[in-house]
């Protein structure tokens, strides 16, 4: 994997790793893991900003008007980075193509190097891991609806299975 200094060296303005994955799969610890660095924007971590849940390890179902809300919050966060041109991780499931498609155009119009990251982990082991926290059949209704991404939909894809 590149580090975010050859990315620059080779011309991007900033670089955005955009993980895609279902809720357990591991893409939190990927993007702690691999670049501890980088702001990351979460709607977890929102969702405890906000006073939702108590920390960004909680996971509860909100209400429509709340989810507009860290919505809100994590599209001005995104800009946030975007305007000042720092690279940074957005960190959420991002498995519609239309909601994906919309952040990859805006974040290319302020000049950034997209990379795609697909967490690819086993819907049982998702499961298991969110047990307690976000229902099993909620997490299937995500998997069988879920689109990775595509390698034209970003100038660069990571595959990750099993993380």
């Amino acid at each position: 994997m590149k580090s975010i200094e050859r990315y620059i060296l080779e011309g991007a303005k900033f670089v955005v790793f955009v993980m895609c994955g279902l809720p357990g799969s591991g893409k939190s610890t990927w993007a702690k893991e691999k670049h501890p660095d980088l702001p990351i924007v979460s709607r977890d971590l929102i969702r405890a900003k906000l006073g939702f849940t108590k920390d960004a390890d909680e996971k509860a179902v909100l209400t429509a008007g709340q989810e507009k809300q860290v919505t809100t919050e994590e599209y001005w966060q995104i800009a946030k980075y975007a305007k000042k041109r720092q690279s940074f991780i957005v960190d959420d499931t991002n498995t519609i193509p239309k909601y994906r498609k919309d952040l990859i155009h805006t974040l290319r119009t302020y000049g950034a190097k997209v990379i795609g990251v697909n967490v690819d982990t086993p819907t049982e082991i998702c499961i298991n891991r969110r047990r307690g926290q976000i229902p099993a059949d909620a997490i299937e209704r995500i998997a069988r609806k879920m689109l990775p991404l595509r390698k034209e939909d970003v100038d660069e894809l990571i595959e990750i299975k099993g993380y």
